[in-house]
């Protein structure tokens, strides 16, 4: 069985920000970095680790989802691509706060796309992608 850690590619310097203070003093590209990063985390929206695997019948993605209820949880397949989102609001004294969170994957070809399925338990949600009989490994015979 093959693990792969999935992480979100992260882009270096692509932000006006990085650009603008790298170009100024070295020093300061790291502040543009800050700077996006904290922006990226006012908007609310996060990206969560998913480790990919396989075993001679199957593809599978396993996200941690801790806290998250299943009914809150949307998967979409479409053109190859898994979607995983939640958005979540909470209520309470002090007033509202939500939480939301997108991951797309993409689906390796051979990929049974009806027969994809998901399971969640205990914080962790599973989704498997059968092959398709075509990729799966066969033992030919030799004569």
């Amino acid at each position: 069985m093959k693990l792969i850690r999935y992480e979100y590619p992260q882009t270096l310097g692509n932000s006006a920000f990085d650009s603008f203070f790298g170009s100024a003093a070295p020093a300061f590209s790291r502040f543009g970095s800050l700077f996006d990063d904290f922006l990226e985390g006012a908007s609310g929206v996060n990206q969560t680790a998913a480790d990919l695997y396989e075993d001679d019948h199957n593809y599978f993605a396993r996200l941690e989802l801790p806290g998250v209820k299943k009914k809150d949880i949307d998967l979409e397949l479409e053109n190859a691509v898994l979607t995983i989102s939640s958005a979540q609001t909470d209520k309470n004294e002090d007033g509202e706060s939500s939480y939301r969170f997108q991951r797309s994957i993409s689906i390796p070809d051979g990929v049974a796309m009806e027969k994809v399925s998901a399971h969640y338990e205990d914080g962790i949600l599973t989704v498997t992608m059968p092959k398709q009989d075509a990729r799966k490994p066969r033992l030919i015979e030799v004569k």
